[in-house]
C-alpha cells in the first residue's frame, strides 16, 4: 500500500515538472515572437528648442530686357536700304531702314514752288490792302491759301521722316525679317531691339508675404545656363494682389555689365524675408504628412509616440512648428517608414 502511494506521488511530481517545462517553453516562444514583431529601430533625433533663423522664399521668375521693342514701319513703302547689322549694338537715333521717299520729296518740291508764288501774291495784295485797293476779305483768302500750302508741306515732312526708321534707344538688334526691295505694311515686324545693359527680374510671391516685401531689398537668383549667383535689387512691387493667382508681382533689376544674362531665361529667385526669433524649428525630414495635416514621432522612454503638429514658415531645410511640440521634445528624424506607434527605438545620434 505504501509502495503504491509513493509511486503515485512520483507520477504526480513528474507530471507537474512536465507541465512547468511546457509552460516555460510557451512563454519563451511568446517572448521570441514579441521580439520578432517589435524589432528595435535605430534612429537619429532632433531636440526641439528655440531657434533664431532668417527664412528664405524660393520662387521662379523670368528675365526681361530693360527696354524692348519690335521695329515696325508706320507707312506702307518699299525698303530701299537696310543699314543695320544683325546682332549688333546701335545708338539712339541710328538709321536702321530707309524707305522709298521719291513720291513724297516730289510733292514737297511742288508745294515749295506753290508756296513761293502764294507768298508773292500775299505780299502784293497786302500792299494793295494798305492802299484800300482790295477788300479785307479778298486778302484773307490769299493769306489762307498760303497757310494751307505751308501746312501741307509740314505734313509731307512728317511723312518724309517716317521713311527713315531709326533706333528709339540704344540696344542690341536681333534678326531682321525683311530685305531691300520688300514692300512694308504697318503690321510687319522688321526686327527687334533690346536694351540689355540692365536686366529686369519679374517674379511673384504669395500674398501672405505682402508685408515683407520692401523696395530696395536685395534678392539672389540663378539661371539654368550658369552656376553663377546673381544679385538684384527690388525696384517695384505691385500694389494689389492678383485675383487669379493670389500672388503679388515683383520686379527687381540688376546691371548686366558682361551681358551674360539673356532676356526670356528662367530665374530661380531666393528672397530673404525676415528673421524669426525664439521659434521652434524642426528639420523638414521629420514631418509625416497625413490627411489632417502633419505628424511627427517623439521618442519617449525608448518608444515611438505619434504627435500631430501645426506648421508655419518653411525655410530650405527647416519648418516652423507653431503647435504640438514643447521645448526639449525628442523628435525622430530618420527611419520614419520603419516606425509605428509604440515601436522600440534605439538612439544612434542626437542633434
Amino acid at each position: 500500500m505504501i509502495r503504491k502511494i509513493i509511486l503515485f506521488g512520483i507520477i504526480i511530481l513528474v507530471l507537474v515538472l512536465l507541465l512547468v517545462r511546457i509552460l516555460s517553453g510557451t512563454g519563451s516562444k511568446k517572448t521570441e515572437a514579441a521580439a520578432v514583431l517589435k524589432p528595435v529601430v535605430p534612429v537619429e533625433v532632433y531636440i526641439a528648442r528655440d531657434t533664431s533663423m532668417v527664412y528664405q522664399l524660393s520662387t521662379i521668375g523670368s528675365l526681361r530686357a530693360n527696354e524692348s521693342v519690335e521695329i515696325v514701319s508706320e507707312i506702307s513703302k518699299k525698303v530701299i536700304k537696310v543699314s543695320l547689322k544683325e546682332g549688333s549694338f546701335v545708338n539712339r537715333g541710328d538709321l536702321l531702314f530707309k524707305l522709298d521717299d521719291a513720291e513724297i520729296v516730289t510733292r514737297i518740291n511742288k508745294l515749295v514752288i506753290d508756296e513761293k508764288l502764294a507768298a508773292t501774291n500775299e505780299a502784293r495784295e497786302k500792299a494793295q490792302l494798305a492802299k484800300g485797293g482790295i477788300s479785307q476779305e479778298h486778302y484773307d483768302e490769299t493769306q489762307n491759301h498760303l497757310n494751307i500750302i505751308r501746312a501741307e508741306i509740314e505734313i509731307l515732312k512728317v511723312e518724309l521722316a517716317k521713311t527713315e526708321i531709326r533706333a528709339p534707344f540704344a540696344g542690341k538688334i536681333g534678326l531682321r525679317n525683311v530685305s531691300e526691295g520688300a514692300l512694308l505694311n504697318p503690321q510687319m515686324v522688321l526686327a527687334s531691339l533690346q536694351d540689355i545693359s540692365m536686366i529686369k527680374v519679374d517674379f511673384s510671391v504669395p500674398e501672405r508675404y505682402a508685408s515683407d516685401l520692401k523696395q530696395g531689398a536685395w534678392i539672389t537668383f540663378t539661371t539654368d545656363y550658369s552656376t553663377r549667383i546673381y544679385k538684384a535689387v527690388i525696384e517695384a512691387v505691385e500694389p494689389d494682389v492678383s485675383e487669379d493667382t493670389r500672388t503679388i508681382p515683383v520686379r527687381a533689376v540688376t546691371v548686366n555689365t558682361d551681358l551674360s544674362l539673356v532676356p526670356g531665361a528662367t530665374a530661380r529667385v531666393e528672397l530673404d524675408l525676415k528673421a524669426l526669433v525664439k521659434k521652434l524649428f524642426l528639420p523638414s525630414a521629420a514631418l509625416i504628412p497625413s490627411i489632417k495635416g502633419y505628424n511627427v514621432y517623439l521618442m519617449k522612454s525608448g518608444k515611438a509616440a505619434l504627435q500631430p503638429v501645426q506648421t508655419g514658415i518653411r525655410t530650405r531645410l527647416y519648418v516652423e512648428v507653431t503647435d504640438g511640440l514643447q521645448k526639449g521634445d525628442t523628435v525622430v528624424v530618420t527611419n520614419l517608414l520603419r516606425i509605428k506607434p509604440e515601436s522600440l527605438l534605439k538612439l544612434v545620434k542626437m542633434y
